[in-house]
């Protein structure tokens, strides 16, 4: 008899569920954990059942789970963040861990520095270069973080890192010349290569599951990360004016250190947190979702309103098309992260706000076909350009995603399908942007010549 992961974890779960003191998102937080621990032990080359026994194992068992939930507090969370566990043993390897990612921190603010080690040192006159290069610098940390944290073979580390340093290669191997199209191009698409390529790293990648993670991952990781900066922010202007009543200008030691080093080491500090204390963040996953897709869905009834009273805008305006794009961009974001925060394998019925998220959906399949008209007429009048040609690609694709996110909820909010199917077909979509990316980022300098 084949080993059913999801029906033990499910038996896992009912058996949790009979403790007091745990609550059902409690149960939803110790799952996420075991997944995760799961997809690691895979990862190292246990087989499923294995990895499943070892996981439950490193949790605890059910006693013991409920004794700690009795008495933590929220407080407590932030306090075990920071003051070393009784136990030796994983409070020596959480100390490790810490300065593991303190000098990651530090490598990617120097990475930000690499350069001006080659002459680019202004950031006003070699901006391009510093937008081409930001995300590898800010993500090639974060996948050593989680190259070490999972212990994964050094051959199979070396030849995925190995992959970051491909991407600088051609990103910075390639010229630019006036307009520089295809060099802005690379600077907005190497993010989205970068963001999906540290997926390899993070878990493994083939399993639904673990991409729905990894989703989770990246909207609690801006969270942290916009947190960290905004403080960041804040000393900065505090060390301006603390230096400036001394008759010291500090200007061009925060432009030319302090901003550089923040900015690239915050992100695998914000990884770790995420890491440490998913429970904070996958509390305020659902309102922020809740809070947001109506906002949204606003706004994308204003942009259809806007079309409709001035129809000829969206053919002749290239920012409103741009800011078409922003915003279905954003809404494909908050529909990705709106299912990370929900329990796809529950049979729950649909709920008003699954409702609002096929309305969004709706909207924005409304919104997209009016950009991609705006596309076609401009490309018939001006002919192809990298920046048309991208545009064409990237509406095509999020129409088609977006048409089939609409048609799976509407399915699931007619009780035709499950949440479950919606999940997976926009889990294997996921790679298709990283494809089209990538061949921006290659083919359209070559194609149109590096301009």
């Amino acid at each position: 008899m084949m080993f059913d992961l999801e029906l033990q974890i499910d038996l896992w779960k009912r058996h949790l569920e009979k403790a007091d003191s745990i609550q059902k998102d409690d149960v939803d937080e110790l799952e996420s954990h075991l997944r995760d621990s799961i997809d690691e032990l895979v990862g190292k080359g246990l087989v499923t059942e294995e990895a499943f026994l070892i996981a439950v194992r490193r949790l605890g068992d059910v006693d013991m789970i409920n004794e700690e939930f009795s008495k933590v507090s929220t407080e407590d969370f932030w306090k075990q963040l920071f003051i070393p566990s009784s136990n030796r043993t994983s409070a020596s390897k959480g100390r490790v861990e810490v300065l593991v990612v303190i000098g990651l921190a530090l490598l990617g603010g120097l990475l930000g520095k690499l350069p001006a080690l080659f002459g680019y040192g202004d950031f006003d006159a070699f901006g391009l270069i510093y937008a081409r290069n930001a995300s590898l610098f800010a993500l090639f940390p974060v996948a050593i973080y989680y190259v070490w944290r999972r212990s994964l073979p050094f051959l199979q580390s070396i030849a995925m890192l190995c992959l970051f340093g491909l991407a600088a290669l051609v990103v910075n191997g390639y010229p630019s010349f006036e307009p520089h199209h295809t060099g802005i191009l690379s600077a907005i698409h190497v993010p989205i290569i970068s963001v999906l390529l540290l997926l390899y790293f993070y878990g493994d990648w083939k399993n639904t599951n673990t991409r729905l993670n990894y989703i989770r991952f990246l909207g609690e990781g801006f969270i942290f990360t916009v947190l960290i900066g905004l403080g960041g922010v804040v000393l900065i202007v505090l060390t301006l004016g603390t230096f400036e009543l001394v008759g010291i200008d500090a200007s061009r030691f925060v432009q030319f250190w302090m901003a550089p080093l923040g900015f690239f080491g915050i992100f695998p500090i914000a990884a770790y947190l995420v890491q440490q204390k998913k429970s904070l963040i996958e509390s305020i996953a659902p309102v922020l979702a809740r809070i947001f897709t109506p906002l949204f869905l606003i706004i994308m009834v204003a942009l259809i309103v806007v079309f409709t009273i001035k129809p000829h805008d969206a053919f002749e305006n290239r920012a409103l098309l741009i800011w078409f794009d922003v915003v279905l961009a954003l809404v494909l974001a908050l529909t990705l992260y709106s299912m990370s925060s929900k329990d796809y394998r529950s049979s729950a019925n649909p709920t008003i706000w699954d409702v609002f998220s096929f309305a969004l959906l709706a909207a924005a399949v409304i919104v997209d076909i009016i950009a991609l008209a705006g596309i076609l007429t401009r490309l018939s009048v001006y002919g192809f350009s990298p920046n048309k040609s991208a545009a064409l690609g990237e509406n095509i694709i999020l129409l088609v995603n977006l048409l089939l996110l609409s048609i799976g909820y509407a399915r699931y909010l007619i009780r035709k399908s499950a949440f479950q199917t919606i999940v997976e077909m926009q889990m294997r979509i996921l790679p298709v942007y990283a494809i089209w990316a990538t061949v921006v980022v290659v083919l359209f300098p070559l194609i149109f010549g590096f301009h």
